[in-house]
């Protein structure tokens, strides 16, 4: 009985470690992620469908391009309203608020961050849900292949199956960002899980 206690105390110990780890990274991306939208528009998804708006002569002549606007402005607005819930760790809303982010632009321009600060958000929240956070990484995978935050959901796959207790396909994500993004940050991040958990 003593051993029991005594497990579930390291259980409860690693467990409030793992939480901690978890909204420091947050934190990190979240800090990464507003430096790099500090620096212009997020780049739009190649896969992803974007109307191309030419310059018109004058605006009251276009109104399809003036709706165009609208919407692409209508979305950022959305996608920036959700990620400050993040930065302000208001995150059971911000789930909230991506999650319909999702549901009125399901192949926008922000559609990728969006599934990846879920991914995060499903991670940090109290308590976790792995498999949620699970689909929306890799969702992020199969849609936008080509997208920068590919890499970065890998190595969070490899977290969140060993969460799950998958250990062989935690090594198969963290190996495939090594071997695919070897000089990316996640690849880092990717050895160093893989020196302390394996």
């Amino acid at each position: 009985e003593a051993d029991v206690r005594r497990l579930n105390g390291l259980l409860e110990e690693a467990t409030q470690a793992l939480r901690l780890l978890e909204a420091q990274s947050l934190e990190r991306y979240v800090d990464l992620d507003r430096r790099l939208a500090s620096g212009g528009a997020a780049e739009i998804d190649e896969g992803a469908e974007s109307t191309v708006v030419a310059p018109s002569p004058a605006p009251s002549e276009s109104p399809v391009v003036g709706r165009a606007v609208d919407a692409q402005e209508g979305e950022e607005a959305a996608y920036r309203a959700a990620y400050e819930l993040v930065r302000e760790r208001e995150f059971d809303e911000a789930v909230t608020v991506f999650t319909a982010f999702l549901a009125d632009f399901p192949f926008g321009r922000y559609a990728p961050n969006a599934h990846y600060w879920l991914g995060e958000l499903y991670l940090v929240l109290d308590p976790p849900d792995p498999e949620l956070a699970r689909q929306n990484f890799k969702l992020l995978l199969d849609q936008y292949p080509a997208d920068p935050k590919v890499p970065d959901a890998l190595y969070k796959l490899g977290r969140v199956q060993l969460i799950k207790g998958n250990r062989q396909r935690s090594k198969e994500y963290l190996d495939e960002v090594i071997r695919e993004y070897p000089s990316h940050a996640a690849a880092q991040l990717a050895r160093q899980f893989l020196l302390e958990n394996f």
